[in-house]
């Protein structure tokens, strides 16, 4: 009888404390799953699940504030998310909210975070579909890491070879650190060439004030570059000369040009004379008996051609000239009205 009692009570116990237990797991799995409080569904729309499953949190700002319901595959490119949320973060949730897939740490579980919009919307309702964001696939961002890796222990395997050449005294860089005299000469060249730099500093200094000095006027140059009334001047200047050669130089020109045409008439005088000769006519029968006579006729005859040719160039080039070119040119204008 007694033994029937304490195994009667075992079983009490025993039965108790697994209703116990039954409860505080349907209590615990049901706050956890919020099947006990109030709830809403939000959804979203991702290309790739990139492992979420049903059941996955979903936070909110860092906090876990509800799990997934559904995944539901709608075509080829498009996956339906559907999430059941607390019904006490019902007012922080805003329709403008960015729903992305992202990874409890490193190599965690994945999770749907739901990140605050910019405060402006209304607070989401039962059934509104949130944006959502494409973040980076960690197996991709691990290829990366993985590629990255491989360009470094490159770069590390060239920079070894480098450092090996250096330290062999292979190339200039070497040369430069071991042979004292070349890297005294390196260093008087990047002096000189520090010196020629500040030297050409003082030159563009000195260039920019005689560039600012003739703006302003100063010197001859600045001065003819800015004086507004120096062609005026120019231009009586060279009236003012033209004015006094003619009145100059007009009679020294005419007498000239007298003495040009006495020339030629004399010239064509001792022409007729030599022609005359070779007729033997008048005083040709002496100079033919007399040489000498007829050398020195001869020799001025040549001396009369010779200063004609000359003259004849002088007064060319003198009409020519700059100096006397308008003069020759009022002269020329007033023989054809003379003869006009």
């Amino acid at each position: 009888m007694a033994k029937e009692v304490r195994n009667t009570v075992r079983l009490g116990i025993f039965v108790t404390v697994g209703i116990v237990l039954f409860t505080v797991g349907i209590y615990y799995i049901g706050n956890r799953k919020n099947l006990f409080g109030e709830r809403y569904r939000l959804e979203t729309y991702v290309p790739n699940a990139h492992g979420l499953k049903v059941g996955n949190n979903v936070r909110y700002a860092g906090i876990v504030v509800g799990s997934i319901e559904t995944i539901q595959l709608l075509n080829d490119t498009t996956l339906r998310v559907v999430m059941v949320l607390d019904g006490q973060v019902k007012g922080h949730i805003r329709k403008d909210a960015i729903a992305s897939i992202g990874m409890d740490g490193l190599v965690g579980n994945v999770i749907l975070n739901i990140s605050p919009g910019n405060g402006n919307e209304l607070p989401a309702e039962d059934g509104d579909v949130l944006t959502s964001f494409s973040r980076i696939d960690p197996t991709e961002m691990l290829n990366t890491l993985g590629n990255t890796n491989d360009n470094l222990s490159l770069l590390s395997n060239k920079l070894l070879e480098i450092a090996k050449k250096l330290n062999d005294g292979q190339g200039t860089i070497p040369l430069l650190l071991r042979d004292s005299t070349m890297a005294i000469a390196f260093g008087s060249s990047l002096d000189n060439l520090q010196a020629a730099s500040g030297d050409l500093r003082l030159l563009i200094a000195d260039l920019r004030d005689i560039v600012a000095g003739v703006s302003e006027g100063e010197g001859t140059l600045g001065y003819l570059l800015t004086d507004q009334a120096l062609p005026q001047k120019l231009e009586a200047f060279t009236d003012h000369l033209d004015s006094l050669l003619v009145d100059e130089f007009g009679p020294v020109i005419a007498e000239l040009q007298r003495t040009g045409e006495e020339v030629a008439r004399s010239g064509e005088e001792l022409r007729s004379a030599m022609e005359d000769l070779n007729r033997g006519e008048g005083v040709a029968e002496v100079l033919l008996r007399d040489s000498t006579a007829a050398a020195d006729l001869k020799a001025i005859l040549e001396n009369l051609e010779e200063g004609t040719a000359s003259f004849n160039e002088n007064m060319e080039a003198m009409k020519h000239n700059f100096l006397f070119r308008r003069y020759f040119k009022k002269q020329a204008k007033e023989e054809e009205k003379a003869e006009n």
